[in-house]
């Protein structure tokens, strides 16, 4: 093969893998996404060159590039720097799994090198999941999103599951059109047939798992609030905190009923307010209070800005700020749920936004801290709490508060069902992105939340999309994007724990564990041969 040969289908890749994110009935592209790429790393690897290990790497690096930059464009909304710091960090580690991967490859055979991308790349969305500069968007799982019906199974592995099947996948399908152009009959039989039975056995399972699944629990009615502020041009400036304050009631009682359980607003709908014992008295929760004393069967949840004074004998953390007197105080991304008796559950985002709600590494270079990219109200380095918050209902309630890119790490969700939560509520603000694909994406990340941890999830973005999702996954009612609207519909509460919740991304942490013990094998097979 030529090199414009070897780009073409670096690209072809790049394309592949990123069709379930831009067009969401395209998830099967998934199955045979890596292909082109991993036809590039057994050409470059039968070439006597003694550069091909960084050949492969710029060939994969393109491929991944095309990826992130066609499915996460729409980060230029806010910030075209971003985007780019972005697509080329998160492309440069999948590219260096690949190389990985194939020096794997040259030290022993294909067999161990195919193993080893599977377990490096596993490796690599856990760690996605739980290190500083975390950003799963493009866990190859997710790419089903839009596909629940193929991925019940989910509810016992998570997205990493279907990472797991794509991979596994695409070496069987490789290995069975490379035995094909060999004209090695036995060896294509052998691998098609591998290929047909781990793709078809999952998807008759989860499809069996679909029509017999019974969603359980009684049922609540919640009134969901899309006020569709435009976050560029009225969030923050144009449009008073009273104004918007008053938005939301409006459109609520447009809508509220006397069966009504829950009124759920999107993520900072609320003005800045601190946390103290007179929290409930704040002028900026008078509104809600007064809807209230109408409907007092109604539970009130909503996001706001919140600020805590550190008091003595408290740490002082690296993202506190100081007011002009002197005293030191956090803020955080925070979720308020307010009753009839006027108390008010506070909980704090626990997972934010790299360069945007907190900086990376920020305790060892507190100088990136102005390099944060300006969110308004959302923006500059947060506190952030140590785990998700469950807000105590009525009648046994438990709901599990989840605030914007939370709803993207399986593992945390679950940890609220673990606490005890039965029905997720997820706050967000998505008009950032106006109307993109990520808006869709966003949306969709939740269907698979409920999959995992089998529980109802309820939405509410302030531009879209806003709706709610039953414990399979599916789509009950939905808003449009960038309308005003108010839409209400009866979920159901679910107190079953699934296999997921109960044992979180294991494939992850034994992945971690593998590749440990394949870099330690590597690493002694190099002094050997020294």
């Amino acid at each position: 093969m030529g090199r414009k040969t070897l780009l073409l289908l670096s690209v072809v890749s790049g394309l592949l893998l990123s069709l379930p994110w831009i067009c969401p009935s395209f998830s099967s592209s998934m199955f045979i996404a890596f292909i082109p790429l991993l036809f590039v790393e057994d050409q470059i690897t039968r070439k006597k060159q003694s550069q091909k290990s960084i050949v492969l790497f710029l060939y994969a690096l393109l491929s991944f590039l095309v990826w992130n930059v066609l499915s996460t464009w729409w980060i230029a909304c806010v910030s075209i720097s971003g985007m780019i710091i972005i697509a080329v960090i998160n492309a440069f580690l999948m590219a260096f799994v690949w190389w990985m991967m194939h020096l794997v490859c040259r030290k022993f055979a294909a067999r161990a090198g195919y193993l080893s991308l599977v377990v490096f790349w596993l490796t690599f969305e856990f760690l996605h999941f739980n290190w500083s500069i975390n950003w799963p968007w493009l866990t190859l799982g997710n790419g089903f999103a839009n596909s629940v019906k193929l991925v019940q199974w989910y509810e016992f592995t998570g997205v990493l599951g279907g990472s797991l099947w794509v991979l596994l996948s695409n070496v069987l399908i490789f290995r069975f059109v490379k035995s094909i152009f060999r004209k090695e009959m036995p060896e294509a039989v052998k691998f098609g047939s591998f290929s047909l039975a781990i793709i078809l056995l999952p998807v008759c399972l989860s499809i069996f798992q679909y029509h017999n699944y019974k969603e359980n629990g009684q049922v609540r009615e919640v009134l969901v609030l899309q006020p569709n502020i435009d976050p560029f041009t009225e969030k923050f400036s144009g449009m008073s905190n009273e104004e918007q304050t008053q938005r939301l009631i409006s459109l609520a009682e447009t809508i509220i009923t006397d069966s009504t359980d829950y009124v759920l607003a999107p993520e900072t709908a609320l003005a800045q307010m601190w946390e103290d014992l007179e929290i409930n008295q704040n002028a900026v929760l008078q509104p809600v209070n007064s809807l209230i004393d109408k409907y007092q069967n109604v539970r009130f949840v909503v996001g706001a800005m919140t600020k805590k004074e550190i008091v003595a004998g408290e740490t002082v953390s690296s993202s506190a700020r100081q007011t002009d007197d002197g005293r030191s105080y956090n803020v955080f991304n925070s979720a308020l749920m307010v009753d009839h008796s006027r108390k008010v559950q506070v909980g704090h985002k626990s997972l934010l936004v790299s360069g945007v709600e907190k900086m990376p590494f920020e305790k060892y270079f507190s100088f990136l801290r102005k390099y944060s990219v300006d969110l308004g109200g959302v923006s500059g380095s947060l506190s952030s709490a140590d785990q998700i918050t469950v807000f105590d209902g009525a009648n046994h309630d438990k709901i599990g508060s989840v605030i914007c890119f939370e709803s993207a790490f399986g593992a945390h969700v679950g940890n609220a069902v673990a606490n005890g939560a039965n029905l997720i509520f997820v706050i967000t603000n998505d008009g950032w992105w106006k109307d993109s694909p990520g808006v869709e994406q966003h949306f969709s990340y939740s269907r698979l939340r409920a999959i995992e941890t089998r529980r109802s999830i309820v939405r509410s973005a302030n531009t879209g999309i806003s709706g709610f999702i039953n414990q399979k996954g599916d789509v009950v009612k939905k808003s449009y994007v960038n309308t005003n609207t108010a839409i209400i519909s009866e979920t159901r509460i679910n107190n079953t724990i699934t296999f997921y919740v109960l044992y979180g991304d294991y494939l992850g942490r034994v992945s971690m564990f593998l590749s440990g013990l394949i870099l330690i094998y590597l690493m002694i097979q190099k002094q050997k041969d020294r």
